[in-house]
């Protein structure tokens, strides 16, 4: 088989999986605190250290196409929803909470009550607190009663009585974090330590996603024209190796 093919096979198969990451974008263009993905490539010659998925031809190294992708934590436009339990988080940070699987991280807020008066994300996993209890572990927030205040630092307040400060908290630049669902965040370092975060807590607001739908849009385009380029340099190639069968044959 022309090495040739080798490139645009990889080019397509880029192109296919850069427009999952954009249609996943655009998917939670109105999940509260969702931080897009981004795709980039390069190109790399296939060997002995990349080697091709397809046995290569003596006549040359195919050229491949690695991917990186990454989280782009830019923040998202903030609105004001007049819910008290909404909160926003304006400047660099997260919002810690307790999952099954153990602390996650979100900058989702919309936030509710569950029927025992503890407040969690809207999946049902409780906002831990700065507080410990016996066990050392972070006391959930709980909120038993009407009124309810929370100032800039997180500071809970039910019927003028405290009841628990909101762990909020960030990590060392640059961020090395892994998505769990749309909007919950764990370090790919189970020993990395959070730190407390400085960013300030709005209460009644709502952090929107931070994807660009209409630059979403051009390189949905752009992937789409990229990909039908690949598939006619395929068609091309595989038109080549039959004329040659059928002239070869008639030989």
């Amino acid at each position: 088989m022309n090495s040739g093919i080798y490139p645009a096979v990889s080019g397509s198969l880029a192109a296919m999986r850069k427009m999952d990451v954009i249609s996943n974008n655009l998917a939670n263009i109105n999940t509260p605190g969702f931080k897009r993905d981004k795709l980039t490539f390069e190109g790399v010659l296939a060997g002995s250290v990349n080697p091709p998925a397809t046995p290569q031809s003596m006549t040359a190294d195919p050229l491949l196409q690695k991917e990186n992708i990454y989280i782009d934590y830019s923040s998202g436009a903030i609105s004001q929803s007049g819910n008290p339990l909404d909160l926003a988080l304006d400047g660099d940070g997260f919002i810690a909470v307790t999952t099954p699987e153990g602390t996650a991280y979100t900058r989702q807020g919309n936030f509710r009550t569950s029927a025992d008066g503890t407040l969690v994300t809207m999946d049902g996993y409780p906002v831990q607190g700065t507080e410990r209890d016996k066990q050392g572990k972070a006391a959930p927030i709980k909120i038993k009663g009407n009124r309810v205040e929370i100032d800039s630092k997180g500071n809970v307040i039910v019927d003028s009585t405290p009841a628990g400060t909101i762990s909020v908290v960030d990590f060392k630049k640059p961020y090395t974090l892994n998505k769990s669902g749309a909007s919950l965040f764990v370090p790919s370092d189970p020993q990395a330590t959070p730190q407390p975060g400085k960013a300030l807590v709005r209460q009644g607001f709502i952090e929107g996603s931070n994807v660009d739908s209409i630059g979403e849009m051009v390189q949905m385009i752009e992937t789409n024209r990229y990909f039908e380029a690949c598939s006619k340099v395929i068609k091309g190639f595989d038109d080549i190796a039959a004329k040659a069968a059928n002239e070869l044959g008639k030989v």
